[in-house]
C-alpha cells in the first residue's frame, strides 16, 4: 500500500501452497481501489493480482460516471480472507465504493464493491461473485473476515458478515475452479441475519439536514466475523450498535484529492464521516443464530460495542472479549455467561483456543488502542490462559 495515497494493509495475510494472499485498505480515499495479491511465500513476487474495480471489461461499465475527476474508488480489503483448502478457491470481502455517501456521483452496480469474491487461488481468476448490498450509500463494507462452513445437512456456506448489520449465508455449493464465466448465479444468499439495530436504513441522505442511520459508518459487523458451532448448527458473532449522522456536502463542492478522504460529507467532529451518537450511547450484541434459517438461537446486549473474534469450541462454551478488557466465555446453546476476567486492556483482536501437551489453553490479543473508539490501552500484549 501506499500511504501518501492514503493505502494501507491492516490484514493479517494467509499462507498456501507456497503463496500468501493479502491486499490493500484505504478505499475511502479518493482514487484508491483494492488489489488482491497472491505472493510467492520464498520471494515475495507477485504470483498473481486481481483488481477489485477492473480498469477495463464489463465491471468497468457498472461505473457510468467515471472519469478523471470521479475515478471508480473503493473495493478495498480490511480484514483477512478464507480459503477453501480443498478446492483451492479463495474468498475475499470487498469493502464499500467511494465517494463513500454520494451514490448519485456513481450510479449502477460499482463492481467489484461490497462484494464477496471466489478466486482460484492459483491463478486469481475471479470463478464468481455476489454483492449482498447494491447502491450502497452509508459505507457499509463487507468488511469482515468471512467463516467457510458446512451446516449439519451438508451443504457449503461462507458466513459473511456486514457492516449493514447483517451476516449472510453465502451458498457456494455451485462454485468450482472448473467455472467458465464468472457469474453472481454461482454464489446466492441463502438467508440473512440482522444483528444489531436498523433504522432509516432506505432513507436518502440530505445536503439540507442531516440523517441519522443505524448501523453507524463503524459497523455492524466490522473485522472480526463469525464463528460456526458444527454440532449445534449455529453462528455466534459480535457487533456494533452505534449510529451516525450524515449531511451531504452540495454535489458541487464534492472534489477528490489524491491521499484525502473521498465521502461526499461535510465535515463533522473533525473528520469526513459524518458524526456519531454520543459515545457513551455506543452499545454491542453477541448473537447466535442458525446456520441455514438465519433464525437466531439467543442474543446478549453489552454495555460496550464488540470488536473482538469470537471462538465456538468443542465443548460447547463460546469465547469473546470486550472493550473493557474482559475476556468472556458464554454458554454456547443459551448465551449464559459462565466465566469472565479481566485481563486489564481493551480487546479487540484475536481470542483463541489451543492444546499443548494435553493442556488447553485460551490466547487473547489485548491492548486496541484506536481513536475510532476512544479506547487506549497503551502497549499490547498477548494474554495467555490454561485449563487446570
Amino acid at each position: 500500500g501506499d500511504p501518501k495515497k492514503g493505502e494501507s494493509v491492516p490484514m493479517a495475510p494467509i499462507a498456501w501452497n507456497g503463496l500468501v494472499f493479502v491486499g490493500n485498505a484505504g478505499g475511502d480515499n479518493f482514487g484508491v481501489t483494492g488489489r488482491i495479491y497472491a505472493l510467492d511465500a520464498t520471494s515475495g513476487r507477485v504470483v498473481w493480482q486481481f483488481n477489485t474495480v477492473p480498469d477495463s471489461g464489463p465491471a468497468l461499465a457498472t461505473w457510468p460516471k467515471a472519469s478523471p475527476k470521479n475515478p471508480p474508488s473503493g473495493g478495498a480489503t480490511w480484514t483477512s480472507y478464507a480459503l477453501d483448502e480443498s478446492n483451492g478457491i479463495l474468498y475475499v470481502p470487498a469493502g464499500n465504493p467511494a465517494p463513500d455517501f454520494a451514490h448519485t456521483l456513481r450510479p449502477g452496480e460499482n463492481l467489484y464493491t461490497n462484494a464477496l469474491l471466489a478466486l482460484d487461488a492459483k491463478t486469481g481468476r475471479l470463478l464468481a461473485y455476489v454483492q449482498p448490498l447494491k447502491g450502497d450509500f452509508h459505507d457499509w463494507d463487507l468488511a469482515a473476515a468471512p467463516a467457510l462452513i458446512t451446516t449439519k445437512s451438508g451443504r457449503p456456506f461462507v458466513a459473511a458478515g456486514s457492516k449493514d448489520g447483517h451476516v449472510y449465508n453465502i451458498d457456494r455449493g455451485a462454485v468450482t475452479t472448473q467455472t467458465n464465466s464468472p457469474s453472481a448465479d454461482h454464489l446466492v444468499v441463502r438467508s440473512k441475519t440482522l444483528v444489531t439495530t436498523s433504522e432509516n436504513a432506505d432513507t436518502p441522505l440530505s445536503s439540507e439536514h442531516e440523517t441519522r442511520f443505524c448501523p453507524g459508518v463503524q459497523g455492524g459487523v466490522e473485522w472480526n466475523g463469525p464463528s460456526y458451532h458444527h454440532d449445534l448448527g449455529l453462528l455466534f458473532v459480535n457487533a456494533i450498535d452505534w449510529c451516525t449522522y450524515v449531511k451531504m456536502q452540495p454535489l458541487a463542492k464534492i472534489k477528490g484529492a489524491p491521499g484525502n478522504a473521498w465521502t461526499g460529507a461535510e465535515p463533522a467532529d473533525g473528520w469526513l464521516f459524518g458524526r456519531h451518537d454520543p459515545v457513551d450511547q455506543a452499545r454491542g450484541w453477541v448473537t447466535a443464530f442458525d446456520a441455514e434459517s438465519g433464525e437466531i438461537k439467543w442474543k446478549v446486549q453489552t454495555p460496550r460495542p464488540m470488536l473482538a473474534a469470537i471462538t465456538a469450541t468443542a465443548g460447547g462454551v463460546v469465547l469473546t472479549g470486550d472493550l473493557d478488557g474482559n475476556l468472556i466465555i458464554y454458554d454456547a446453546s443459551t448465551g449464559k455467561e459462565v466465566w469472565r476476567h479481566a485481563t486489564g486492556k481493551a480487546i479487540g483482536g484475536g481470542v483463541i483456543s489451543y492444546a499443548v501437551g494435553g493442556t488447553q489453553y485460551i490466547a487473547a490479543a489485548t491492548g486496541l488502542n484506536a481513536g475510532t473508539w476512544q479506547v487506549k490501552a497503551g502497549p499490547a500484549r498477548v494474554v495467555v490462559y490454561a485449563l487446570r
